[in-house]
């Protein structure tokens, strides 16, 4: 029984740890991003391994998309 815990354990501390050194990886890459922010936004990954990664990763995401019209209609002049 407490080989299972352990073996579970070890699976998801090695999925947090890959899903944080992933998410620091995509802030150093990001080019909009000051040195002081890509420095805030990996301590935050850091210091709240699971919810710090979420954050960054989706702030990191929303940059590097194109922006969406709210509306198919076109304005009439």
């Amino acid at each position: 029984m407490n080989l299972h815990i352990g073996a579970t354990a070890a699976v998801v501390a090695a999925g947090l740890l890959g899903l944080d050194v992933y998410t620091t990886w995509a802030i150093w890459r990001e080019p909009d991003l000051t040195g002081a922010q890509k420095g805030l936004q990996s301590a935050l990954v850091w210091l709240l391994p699971l919810l710090g990664a979420i954050v960054c990763l989706n702030v990191v995401r929303a940059m590097n998309r194109e922006p969406v019209a709210r509306s198919s209609f076109t304005v009439s002049e």
